[in-house]
């Protein structure tokens, strides 16, 4: 990504037993875990020992980042269409600069009365779309399409990214996935710009189905 020219908060990678070299604050982050768990953000060195013991209890490797400083959290989705590259509709998250820095579980999941979980990021509260005129939107795209093109990506991308206070997006994580459930994040963003889930099956079809007609030739 940084090699792309995609601005990347500056980490590193630890086992059990090494020492960070970064800095507070800092985010750490398990390497193999979902949804926030074991997430923190780490403001003195004090607290370092803690964070790191929590996130290792979910994977047996940990991220340490640098934090970045907040302005605004999106997420935007890539699509391949006729062999172009389709910045979606953003969706924004809920956080603020003074008691919600990052996002966690909670956030993400909701457990119900019934022991049933669901996704708080469908609520329209915890995130929500933006509007394709929002200033954000275009040089988050730009970005994005980057990103889609550093890693070889087909078809489709979906990527996090952190807008610290000067407007300059910088990538948190690559969320490669989608089901093609109405709910799904691409799907959702595909419908924000018009394009229902069947279309962008169809779309996707179209894509494989011309790359290997390509490959023949």
């Amino acid at each position: 990504m940084a090699a792309a020219g995609v601005k990347v908060p500056f980490g590193e990678l630890l086992r059990q037993g090494d020492i960070p070299t970064i800095k507070p604050p800092v985010v750490i982050k398990p390497a193999s875990s979902d949804n926030s768990c074991g997430v923190t953000l780490v403001k003195n060195v004090a607290d370092y020992d803690a964070a790191l013991k929590t996130a290792f209890e979910h994977s047996d490797q940990v991220l340490v980042e640098e934090y970045i400083e907040l302005g605004r959290e999106v997420r935007c989705g890539i699509l391949v269409k006729d062999g172009e590259l389709v910045g979606l509709p953003l969706e924004e998250y809920l956080v603020n600069p003074h008691d919600h820095r990052i996002r966690n579980y909670e956030d993400k999941l909701k457990r119900t009365e019934d022991g049933d979980l669901s996704l708080t990021a469908k609520d329209g509260v915890k995130a929500w779309m933006l509007d394709p005129r929002d200033p954000v939107t275009k040089p988050v795209q730009e970005v994005a399409k980057r990103c889609h093109q550093a890693l070889g990506c087909r078809h489709y991308s979906l990527f996090d990214f952190r807008i610290d206070p000067q407007g300059q997006p910088w990538f948190l994580e690559a969320g490669l996935y989608c089901s093609f459930s109405p709910k799904s994040v691409i799907a959702s963003m595909a419908k924000a710009s018009g394009i229902s889930v069947n279309e962008l099956l169809m779309i996707a079809i179209d894509e494989t189905l011309i790359n290997k007609a390509a490959c023949r030739e």
